[in-house]
Protein backbone atom coordinates (compact mmCIF):
# COMPACT_ATOMS: atom_id res chain seq x y z
CA UNK A 1 0.00 0.00 0.00
CA UNK A 2 2.89 2.29 1.26
CA UNK A 3 4.45 1.76 -2.65
CA UNK A 4 1.63 2.37 -4.39
CA UNK A 5 0.95 5.54 -2.58
CA UNK A 6 3.93 6.83 -3.57
CA UNK A 7 3.85 5.62 -7.09
CA UNK A 8 0.70 7.90 -6.90
CA UNK A 9 2.26 10.55 -5.65
CA UNK A 10 4.60 11.25 -7.76
CA UNK A 11 2.41 10.71 -10.56
CA UNK A 12 0.12 13.48 -9.19
CA UNK A 13 3.40 15.36 -9.06
CA UNK A 14 4.09 14.68 -12.84
CA UNK A 15 1.29 16.16 -13.81
CA UNK A 16 0.80 18.85 -11.93
CA UNK A 17 4.54 19.82 -12.94
CA UNK A 18 3.46 19.31 -16.70
CA UNK A 19 -0.22 21.31 -16.21
CA UNK A 20 1.96 24.31 -14.53
CA UNK A 21 3.62 24.57 -17.54
CA UNK A 22 1.67 23.99 -20.19
CA UNK A 23 -1.01 26.61 -18.40
CA UNK A 24 1.76 29.17 -17.70
CA UNK A 25 2.67 29.13 -21.50
CA UNK A 26 -0.71 29.13 -22.84
CA UNK A 27 -1.81 32.05 -20.65
CA UNK A 28 0.81 34.21 -22.02
CA UNK A 29 0.32 33.02 -25.38
CA UNK A 30 -2.98 33.29 -25.99
CA UNK A 31 -3.68 35.63 -23.39
CA UNK A 32 -0.86 37.78 -22.08
CA UNK A 33 0.78 38.97 -25.66
CA UNK A 34 -1.79 39.98 -27.24
CA UNK A 35 -2.80 42.87 -24.73
CA UNK A 36 0.87 43.46 -24.20
CA UNK A 37 1.03 43.54 -28.21
CA UNK A 38 -1.94 46.07 -28.61
CA UNK A 39 -1.20 48.27 -25.52
CA UNK A 40 2.25 49.11 -27.00
CA UNK A 41 1.56 48.77 -30.87
CA UNK A 42 4.34 46.11 -31.48
CA UNK A 43 4.91 45.29 -35.16
CA UNK A 44 5.57 41.76 -36.21
CA UNK A 45 9.78 41.84 -35.28
CA UNK A 46 9.26 43.45 -31.98
CA UNK A 47 6.32 41.20 -31.30
CA UNK A 48 8.34 38.33 -32.18
CA UNK A 49 11.01 39.23 -29.87
CA UNK A 50 9.00 40.06 -27.02
CA UNK A 51 7.40 36.94 -27.14
CA UNK A 52 10.29 34.65 -27.15
CA UNK A 53 12.14 36.57 -24.59
CA UNK A 54 8.85 36.33 -22.18
CA UNK A 55 7.64 32.85 -23.14
CA UNK A 56 11.66 31.99 -22.07
CA UNK A 57 10.75 33.95 -18.69
CA UNK A 58 7.34 32.10 -18.23
CA UNK A 59 8.65 28.83 -19.00
CA UNK A 60 11.35 29.11 -16.07
CA UNK A 61 9.64 30.82 -13.50
CA UNK A 62 6.69 28.51 -13.58
CA UNK A 63 9.50 25.65 -12.96
CA UNK A 64 10.48 27.89 -10.53
CA UNK A 65 7.46 28.40 -9.06
CA UNK A 66 6.31 24.97 -9.27
CA UNK A 67 9.71 23.38 -7.26
CA UNK A 68 8.78 26.55 -4.60
CA UNK A 69 5.67 26.42 -3.97
CA UNK A 70 4.48 22.32 -4.63
CA UNK A 71 7.80 20.50 -3.93
CA UNK A 72 8.46 23.23 -1.02
CA UNK A 73 12.24 23.16 -2.08
CA UNK A 74 14.95 25.26 -3.43
CA UNK A 75 15.03 24.78 -6.98
CA UNK A 76 18.93 24.69 -7.07
CA UNK A 77 18.99 23.12 -10.96
CA UNK A 78 18.12 26.62 -11.89
CA UNK A 79 21.22 28.03 -9.75
CA UNK A 80 24.13 29.29 -12.40
CA UNK A 81 26.88 27.94 -13.13
CA UNK A 82 28.73 29.93 -15.59
CA UNK A 83 32.11 28.07 -15.91
CA UNK A 84 29.79 24.40 -15.95
CA UNK A 85 28.02 26.04 -18.91
CA UNK A 86 30.14 27.32 -20.75
CA UNK A 87 31.86 23.82 -21.01
CA UNK A 88 28.77 22.15 -21.59
CA UNK A 89 28.01 24.67 -24.42
CA UNK A 90 31.51 23.51 -26.04
CA UNK A 91 31.27 19.98 -25.52
CA UNK A 92 27.44 19.87 -27.18
CA UNK A 93 28.91 22.15 -30.30
CA UNK A 94 32.16 19.53 -30.06
CA UNK A 95 29.72 16.15 -29.70
CA UNK A 96 27.63 17.04 -32.65
CA UNK A 97 30.58 18.47 -34.75
CA UNK A 98 32.64 15.44 -34.57
CA UNK A 99 29.72 14.12 -36.88
CA UNK A 100 29.31 17.14 -39.24
CA UNK A 101 33.38 17.20 -39.89
CA UNK A 102 33.33 13.23 -40.23
CA UNK A 103 30.39 13.83 -42.71
CA UNK A 104 32.75 16.74 -44.42
CA UNK A 105 36.08 14.99 -44.57
CA UNK A 106 34.10 12.36 -46.34
CA UNK A 107 32.50 14.04 -48.84
CA UNK A 108 28.81 13.80 -47.88
CA UNK A 109 28.17 17.27 -47.07
CA UNK A 110 30.14 20.12 -49.59
CA UNK A 111 30.21 23.97 -47.87
CA UNK A 112 29.11 25.72 -51.29
CA UNK A 113 29.00 29.49 -49.59
CA UNK A 114 28.78 32.18 -47.21
CA UNK A 115 25.78 34.29 -46.20
CA UNK A 116 27.04 36.03 -42.93
CA UNK A 117 24.61 36.37 -39.81
CA UNK A 118 22.52 39.11 -40.86
CA UNK A 119 19.46 36.69 -40.58
CA UNK A 120 20.44 34.36 -37.96
CA UNK A 121 20.00 36.23 -34.63
CA UNK A 122 16.12 35.44 -34.49
CA UNK A 123 16.96 31.36 -35.06
CA UNK A 124 19.27 31.27 -32.44
CA UNK A 125 17.29 32.87 -30.30
CA UNK A 126 14.59 30.51 -31.16
CA UNK A 127 16.89 27.76 -30.88
CA UNK A 128 18.32 28.46 -27.02
CA UNK A 129 14.51 29.24 -25.93
CA UNK A 130 13.43 26.01 -27.16
CA UNK A 131 16.23 24.34 -25.94
CA UNK A 132 15.60 25.48 -22.52
CA UNK A 133 12.02 24.31 -22.56
CA UNK A 134 12.74 20.94 -23.82
CA UNK A 135 15.72 20.92 -20.52
CA UNK A 136 12.32 21.88 -18.37
CA UNK A 137 10.05 19.86 -19.94
CA UNK A 138 11.73 16.32 -20.11
CA UNK A 139 14.76 16.53 -17.71
CA UNK A 140 13.49 18.77 -15.05
CA UNK A 141 10.46 17.62 -14.69
CA UNK A 142 9.73 14.07 -16.52
CA UNK A 143 12.84 12.50 -16.01
CA UNK A 144 13.61 13.93 -12.40
CA UNK A 145 10.38 12.88 -11.42
CA UNK A 146 10.06 9.46 -12.53
CA UNK A 147 13.95 9.01 -10.81
CA UNK A 148 12.81 9.57 -7.83
CA UNK A 149 9.74 7.48 -8.30
CA UNK A 150 11.94 4.62 -10.10
CA UNK A 151 15.66 5.29 -9.91
CA UNK A 152 18.36 6.55 -12.51
CA UNK A 153 18.35 3.77 -14.61
CA UNK A 154 14.69 3.37 -15.37
CA UNK A 155 14.10 7.30 -15.29
CA UNK A 156 17.29 7.69 -18.04
CA UNK A 157 15.01 4.98 -20.42
CA UNK A 158 11.75 5.99 -19.86
CA UNK A 159 12.59 9.73 -20.36
CA UNK A 160 14.18 9.26 -23.74
CA UNK A 161 12.36 6.96 -25.26
CA UNK A 162 9.37 9.38 -24.31
CA UNK A 163 11.78 12.42 -25.53
CA UNK A 164 12.20 10.49 -28.94
CA UNK A 165 8.65 9.68 -29.15
CA UNK A 166 7.89 13.14 -29.46
CA UNK A 167 9.87 13.76 -32.01
CA UNK A 168 9.23 11.40 -34.80
CA UNK A 169 6.05 13.66 -35.96
CA UNK A 170 9.02 16.01 -37.12
CA UNK A 171 9.39 16.42 -40.67
CA UNK A 172 12.12 14.04 -42.09
CA UNK A 173 11.52 12.05 -39.67
CA UNK A 174 11.69 8.21 -40.30
CA UNK A 175 12.61 4.95 -38.93
CA UNK A 176 15.71 5.23 -37.51
CA UNK A 177 14.43 9.01 -35.82
CA UNK A 178 13.61 7.13 -32.66
CA UNK A 179 16.46 5.70 -31.82
CA UNK A 180 18.90 8.69 -33.03
CA UNK A 181 16.28 11.30 -30.81
CA UNK A 182 15.92 8.30 -28.28
CA UNK A 183 20.13 8.77 -27.60
CA UNK A 184 19.85 12.36 -27.78
CA UNK A 185 17.73 12.17 -24.74
CA UNK A 186 20.29 9.56 -22.68
CA UNK A 187 22.60 12.59 -23.75
CA UNK A 188 21.26 15.06 -22.50
CA UNK A 189 19.47 13.15 -19.32
CA UNK A 190 23.25 12.29 -18.63
CA UNK A 191 24.60 15.79 -18.79
CA UNK A 192 21.74 16.53 -16.25
CA UNK A 193 22.64 13.76 -13.96
CA UNK A 194 26.40 14.65 -13.75
CA UNK A 195 25.89 18.31 -13.29
CA UNK A 196 22.18 18.25 -11.66
CA UNK A 197 21.84 21.66 -13.25
CA UNK A 198 19.35 22.51 -15.81
CA UNK A 199 21.50 25.20 -17.50
CA UNK A 200 24.25 23.55 -18.15
CA UNK A 201 22.19 20.24 -19.73
CA UNK A 202 20.26 23.53 -21.66
CA UNK A 203 23.58 25.08 -22.51
CA UNK A 204 25.03 21.34 -24.46
CA UNK A 205 21.42 20.72 -26.17
CA UNK A 206 21.81 24.46 -27.14
CA UNK A 207 24.79 24.65 -29.10
CA UNK A 208 24.31 20.70 -30.27
CA UNK A 209 21.34 22.12 -32.58
CA UNK A 210 22.94 25.85 -33.18
CA UNK A 211 26.23 23.60 -34.59
CA UNK A 212 23.82 22.11 -36.52
CA UNK A 213 22.23 25.05 -37.80
CA UNK A 214 24.95 27.30 -38.08
CA UNK A 215 26.40 25.05 -41.08
CA UNK A 216 23.20 24.95 -43.04
CA UNK A 217 21.89 21.57 -42.79
CA UNK A 218 18.51 20.85 -41.59
CA UNK A 219 17.96 20.48 -37.63
CA UNK A 220 16.10 18.04 -36.17
CA UNK A 221 13.59 17.99 -39.40
CA UNK A 222 13.74 22.18 -39.36
CA UNK A 223 14.56 23.72 -42.37
CA UNK A 224 16.31 27.07 -41.82
CA UNK A 225 19.00 26.45 -43.87
CA UNK A 226 18.62 29.40 -46.00
CA UNK A 227 18.51 31.71 -42.95
CA UNK A 228 21.62 29.88 -42.08
CA UNK A 229 25.61 31.50 -42.22
CA UNK A 230 26.83 28.92 -44.21
CA UNK A 231 25.39 27.13 -47.27
CA UNK A 232 25.74 23.17 -47.26
CA UNK A 233 24.68 20.81 -49.39
CA UNK A 234 24.61 16.83 -48.84
CA UNK A 235 26.03 13.93 -51.50
CA UNK A 236 25.20 10.19 -51.40
CA UNK A 237 22.83 8.25 -49.44
CA UNK A 238 20.54 9.60 -46.58
CA UNK A 239 22.13 6.36 -44.23
CA UNK A 240 24.73 8.95 -44.24
CA UNK A 241 23.85 12.25 -44.67
CA UNK A 242 20.64 12.04 -42.25
CA UNK A 243 18.48 13.17 -45.45
CA UNK A 244 15.66 15.74 -44.71
CA UNK A 245 15.86 15.20 -40.76
CA UNK A 246 19.48 16.34 -40.86
CA UNK A 247 23.00 15.15 -39.24
CA UNK A 248 21.12 13.52 -36.55
CA UNK A 249 20.11 10.36 -38.52
CA UNK A 250 23.67 9.59 -40.08
CA UNK A 251 24.51 6.57 -38.98
CA UNK A 252 28.10 8.00 -38.02
CA UNK A 253 26.07 10.22 -35.31
CA UNK A 254 24.36 6.68 -33.86
CA UNK A 255 27.95 5.49 -32.73
CA UNK A 256 29.07 8.93 -31.92
CA UNK A 257 25.76 9.48 -29.64
CA UNK A 258 26.52 5.62 -28.28
CA UNK A 259 30.06 6.57 -27.44
CA UNK A 260 29.15 10.31 -25.89
CA UNK A 261 26.36 8.11 -23.56
CA UNK A 262 28.49 5.51 -22.54
CA UNK A 263 30.94 7.59 -21.32
CA UNK A 264 28.40 9.85 -19.68
CA UNK A 265 27.17 6.97 -17.62
CA UNK A 266 30.36 5.71 -16.76
CA UNK A 267 31.13 8.99 -15.20
CA UNK A 268 27.60 9.33 -13.58
CA UNK A 269 28.87 5.46 -12.33
CA UNK A 270 31.96 6.75 -11.35
CA UNK A 271 31.04 10.00 -8.86
CA UNK A 272 28.37 7.73 -7.58
CA UNK A 273 25.44 10.36 -9.02
CA UNK A 274 22.71 7.66 -9.68
CA UNK A 275 19.97 6.91 -7.36
CA UNK A 276 19.35 3.55 -6.93
CA UNK A 277 15.72 1.37 -7.11
CA UNK A 278 15.57 0.38 -3.89
CA UNK A 279 14.83 3.08 -2.19
CA UNK A 280 11.95 3.52 -3.83
CA UNK A 281 9.57 4.95 -0.81
CA UNK A 282 12.45 7.27 -0.30
CA UNK A 283 11.87 10.50 -2.33
CA UNK A 284 14.99 12.23 -3.51
CA UNK A 285 16.40 15.58 -4.32
CA UNK A 286 17.34 15.28 -7.73
CA UNK A 287 19.36 18.54 -8.05
CA UNK A 288 22.76 19.15 -6.60
CA UNK A 289 24.29 22.17 -4.47
CA UNK A 290 27.57 21.79 -7.15
CA UNK A 291 28.55 19.50 -9.83
CA UNK A 292 30.89 17.24 -7.73
CA UNK A 293 28.04 16.60 -5.12
CA UNK A 294 24.14 15.80 -4.95
CA UNK A 295 22.28 17.96 -2.69
CA UNK A 296 20.54 15.70 0.13
CA UNK A 297 18.35 19.25 1.46
CA UNK A 298 15.01 20.10 0.87
CA UNK A 299 11.52 19.89 2.88
CA UNK A 300 7.98 18.64 2.45
CA UNK A 301 8.26 15.77 0.41
CA UNK A 302 12.05 15.92 -0.15
CA UNK A 303 14.03 13.46 2.69
CA UNK A 304 17.10 14.39 3.80
CA UNK A 305 18.58 10.98 4.02
CA UNK A 306 18.87 10.12 0.77
CA UNK A 307 22.49 9.45 -0.76
CA UNK A 308 22.91 8.58 -4.06
CA UNK A 309 25.25 5.04 -4.46
CA UNK A 310 27.64 4.48 -6.54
Amino acid sequence: MGKSRFFLKCFLKLCVAAACLIAAVAAYRFLLHPLIESAFSLGEQASSIVRRANIFAVVVLSYWAFVRFYERRAARELSLRWRWALLSAVAGSLSIGVTILALYASGHYELVAFRGFDQAGGIFAAIWIAAVMEEVAFRGILFRILEEAAGTRAALIASAVIFGAAHVTNPGARGITLLSVTLAGLMWSGVFIVSRNLWVAAAHHCCWNATIFLIGVPLSGEDWRAQAPFETIDHGPILWTGGAFGPEDSLINLFVSLAICAALWWLVRRTGRQLPTTRLNQPCLAAAASPGSVSTGGSGSQNDAMKPTR
